[in-house]
């Protein structure tokens, strides 16, 4: 009977007459079948990066969100990695990209920049279980580079300046409105009080060094 050593971080996938009779682990084994009728095959299960870069995306508000994003994860079933799809690689791929610019698409762009931290909650779970079936474990997926291209930055930055200016110009018309009114307050008092028009004309006299002449008692005969 033949034999096979198996290394860490790989399982080797036994099968006889077309059918997976055994699923080793490391160290050596006796294989079982003959040699004509057996097939062998080593599944790497070591935790694997998957990088996509150069994504985009439109987010709610703006097109042309450029992204990556980074898929952390390992084989958990081999029989199922090598059965089910004849592609598990690119169906993991098409997955988290998916899923990636769904969750961009949600959000305007000021949110998905602001989130981006929060995104491996929202799409680590989603990707898992789509995973699941071809006998891969998804560890984590988050996203990186998140940026906009740059004609879409200048229109933002336009738009936050736009609205500056807008915000300082209310701002100045509510200053002058106030003081308006103040000024339409004391010419009211003014009229309705003599007495106070003096006064005010003795206190500025006073203000800028100027000299006051009292006139004491009644008119003259």
């Amino acid at each position: 009977m033949a034999s096979a050593t198996v290394s860490e971080g790989t399982r080797l996938v036994v099968g006889v007459d077309g059918s997976v009779v055994a699923v080793l682990a490391a160290g050596r084994h006796r294989l079982p079948g003959r040699r004509h009728r057996r097939t062998t095959t080593t599944v790497d299960v070591r935790e694997q990066v998957l990088l996509l870069a150069g994504q985009e995306a439109a987010a709610a508000d703006v097109p042309g969100v450029r992204f990556s994003v980074v898929v952390r994860s390992r084989v958990t079933d081999p029989v199922a990695h090598l059965q089910v799809s004849t592609a598990p690689g690119d169906e993991l791929r098409l997955a988290a990209q998916l899923a990636a610019r769904d969750w961009i698409a949600a959000r305007p762009l000021a949110d998905v920049l602001a989130q981006r931290a929060d995104a491996t909650a929202a799409l680590t779970p989603v990707v898992a279980a789509a995973a699941l079936r071809l006998g891969t474990e998804v560890l984590e997926v988050s996203l990186r580079d998140l940026g906009v291209p740059g004609e879409v930055r200048r229109a933002l930055l336009e738009t936050a300046v736009a609205r500056l200016e807008s915000a300082a110009r209310l701002e100045r018309a509510r200053g002058e409105t106030a003081a308006l009114r103040a000024l339409a307050n004391g010419t009211r008092a003014l009229a309705e009080n003599p007495a106070l028009l003096q006064l005010r004309t003795v206190q500025t006299a006073v203000e800028h060094g100027g000299q006051v002449v009292l006139h004491v008692g009644g008119p003259a005969a």
